[in-house]
């Protein structure tokens, strides 16, 4: 069976009157809207409604409350652990009322404590103390997850270099209890955005016992399919796809209601091993109510 993820956070929440691109949102993102439980609560029960069997929580954007050049990040840190505990504790309560639907813990990509769409090329890790920074990045966000809530599953997300996904690994490997699926987001021939090809990544990922999965995201629908044919050579018991809407359409031009995925595209990445199919970045309810059909027509098989 074909499991439904769900899709884009910062576009299900407009449906509820928050705009991420705000003054008063940004940097944060999607993040500040655990501060309202009610409005964090609706966005979950849309995807829920929609009938996703897998779920991230609202935790992807924490990472820019770690920005040391954010003078209020420090004063703020009790509220924004707060807001933390709020996006996860929030979501598992929604869940455990729907049969067989699985929560995963959101982890951000480093990228996401410097806010500046770096996670397209993953230049950060160039510089001279990036394994150092993180490492302290990731473990941070994992020991919330480890003392603060009581999410044991998680989905580190967007990651766009080899070497950063090698620091995740070393930092979960600190964690036993957590089991993860490591997702990355490729440019085309199945590189990674930093430009390093998967197959050693691949490799070192499936020798650790606490990675279920691996997973591509945020990347452009035409690119999944030759990242998908590399991990399949790995048997990942989970392999997660949630692409986002276009990167010419995403990076350049904003929102775009027209179709991204079909049925030819969908079962290709099924056939080539994808376990999971969801959305990223500007993809719409709209277009996940396209994708659930086409999950459901391949799970009764036509």
């Amino acid at each position: 069976m074909v499991r439904l993820l769900d899709g884009s956070m910062s576009a299900q929440l407009k449906h509820f009157g928050y705009d991420c691109n705000s003054a008063d949102n940004i940097p944060h993102w999607t993040f500040p809207a655990n501060s309202d439980k009610n409005l964090v609560e609706n966005a979950y029960k849309s995807f829920l409604d929609l009938g996703v069997t897998d779920i991230t929580t609202n935790t992807y954007h924490f990472g820019s409350t770690l920005d040391k050049r954010i003078p209020e990040n420090e004063s703020k840190k009790e509220i924004y652990e707060k807001y933390f505990q709020i996006a996860c504790s929030s979501l598992s309560k929604l869940a455990e009322i729907k049969d067989g639907v699985r929560v995963w813990g959101s982890v951000g990509t480093l990228a996401t404590m410097y806010h500046g769409m770096s996670e397209y090329n993953g230049k950060y890790m160039d510089n001279e103390d990036a394994e150092k920074t993180a490492r302290n990045y990731y473990q941070t966000i994992l020991t919330l997850f480890q003392t603060k809530t009581k999410v044991r599953n998680l989905v580190f997300e967007t990651i766009p270099s080899a070497v950063e996904g090698l620091m995740a690994l070393e930092t979960l490997n600190s964690f036993p209890e957590m089991r993860a699926v490591m997702s990355f987001t490729f440019k085309e021939n199945a590189c990674l955005r930093h430009g390093e090809e998967v197959e050693n990544l691949a490799g070192e990922l499936r020798k650790c016992s606490q990675i279920v999965g691996m997973g591509i995201n945020c990347t452009d629908p035409e690119n999944v399919l030759s990242a998908l044919k590399v991990i399949k050579n790995f048997n990942f018991p989970e392999v997660f796809v949630y692409p986002n809407m276009g990167d010419s359409k995403f990076l350049s031009e904003g929102s775009d209601e027209s179709d991204v995925f079909n049925l030819d595209m969908v079962s290709g990445w099924v056939k080539n091993g994808a376990t999971a199919i969801g959305g990223c970045c500007g993809i719409t309810e709209a277009q996940m109510k396209i994708l659930k059909k086409i999950v459901d027509n391949l799970n009764n098989g036509k």
